[in-house]
């Protein structure tokens, strides 16, 4: 006997076994007493790629579902983050308090759903570079004020600030993780 499946019908059939695998797991780390999560060995069974479009189309949706969808997971997200404050010490002796102003996401079918944060800085200071009137070179200033740093620059500012945000988000990245949807540091202000 042969069986001949459509492409859709494959597709749901694996879609069916990965979401049965993918509860009983989340399932077991609630008996374990852990909080279900996006584990790495997620990704090492189903040797799908954390974070690439197969993961977004096929794990993440699972995921969303399992946690009652994607809107309470957003709803969660705002609750715990937007318009709290929070200190990083990063690289580059970096010492920054800032808060989370914005908390956008353009829906579940925009990049498999994704959030794009919108961070205030309201104090902190860097290793920046400043020019030195004397010399007409830039020279390294211990502890300078951030605000001074991106006035100091105040063009070129571009690479200073995706080192910001890159900071941001590396500091955030693994707070947001529980939730499972990505996150995307846009701007600061």
């Amino acid at each position: 006997m042969k069986l001949i499946l459509t492409e859709a019908q494959y597709r749901q059939l694996t879609e069916e076994n990965l979401r049965e695998f993918l509860y009983s797991f989340w399932n077991n780390q609630k008996k374990q007493g852990e909080d279900p999560s996006l584990d790495d060995i997620i990704f090492q069974v189903t040797d799908i790629r954390k974070n690439s479009r197969e993961d977004h189309q096929s794990i993440r949706p699972i995921w969303y579902r399992y946690n009652g969808g994607y809107e309470k997971l957003l709803k969660k997200i705002n609750e715990e983050f937007l318009n709290k404050e929070f200190h990083l010490e990063g690289r580059e002796n970096l010492k920054m308090d800032f808060k989370i102003d914005n908390i956008e996401s353009y829906g579940i079918d925009v990049y498999g759903g994704s959030v794009d944060i919108t961070c205030q800085i309201f104090d902190g200071t860097v290793d920046g570079y400043a020019l030195n009137p004397e010399t007409e070179e830039m020279e390294m200033v211990p502890n300078m004020y951030i605000g001074d740093q991106l006035a100091e620059l105040e063009y070129d500012s571009s690479d200073f600030e995706d080192f910001l945000k890159n900071e941001i988000f590396s500091f955030l990245e693994p707070k947001f993780e529980k939730y499972g949807v990505p996150i995307h540091v846009e701007s600061i202000l």
